[in-house]
């Protein structure tokens, strides 16, 4: 999948499937959404939990050059028998998102961090993403950069208490081969100064 698509649908995926319990429901599936639900547009039941992309940062630090020959041009066409395919090394990125939490209740809030806990450790995280032909996975590194508890008391919905839990992910990533070669393809690569053209205005005279 495209670039930055693929790691918001993993990331969704990773996520879905929590469950809390409480004494009206002992297996209460949270939802997921991609930024905060609009009551107009989707049900805002709680508990729930959003993801938000919040920066895209250059992996100057992790950033190769260099030629990758393989049979399926990095996953996104399909392989023919006796066919290679040659690409430039991909250009890397780290992609930061803000996965949070929505509660009501104090026990689903604390079910939700800790099973957010589990699922984002500090070290050692990895998010599968498939690759656009579906036939291979990449594990790619993922940290969580940062916590803070987000809790607010509402004025407008009876002064009820919102528990939030925000959690700051950075995924490793980089751009797919076929865009990162448009990239470089625009790239300057040679400069012609000085020469003679019929646009130089008479009051300059080009240097020899």
């Amino acid at each position: 999948m495209a670039f930055i698509l693929a790691e918001e649908t993993a990331l969704k995926s990773y996520v879905q499937g929590i469950k809390v319990g409480d004494d009206f429901s002992p297996n209460r599936t949270v939802k997921v959404w991609f930024g905060y639900p609009d009551v107009e547009v989707r049900e805002q039941t709680f508990p729930y939990i959003t993801i938000d992309l919040i920066d895209v940062v250059p992996g100057n630090e992790r950033q190769t050059y260099g030629y990758l020959t393989d049979t399926d041009y990095s996953g996104t066409i399909t392989p023919v028998g006796g066919v290679t395919y040659t690409h430039p090394i991909a250009v890397a990125y780290d992609l930061v998102f803000q996965v949070t939490t929505y509660a009501r209740h104090p026990r689903h809030d604390i079910a939700l961090m800790q099973q957010l806990f589990k699922k984002f450790p500090s070290k050692y995280g990895y998010l599968i993403v498939p690759n656009d032909l579906g036939t291979e996975n990449s594990s790619r590194s993922m940290f969580l950069d940062g916590f803070i508890k987000r809790d607010t008391v509402e004025g407008e919905t009876g002064n009820r208490r919102l528990l939030r839990n925000v959690f700051t992910v950075r995924v490793l990533s980089e751009m797919t081969p076929d865009v990162a070669a448009a990239v470089v393809g625009k790239q300057v690569t040679t400069v012609n100064i000085n020469t003679t053209t019929s646009s130089i205005p008479s009051t300059y005279t080009p240097v020899k």
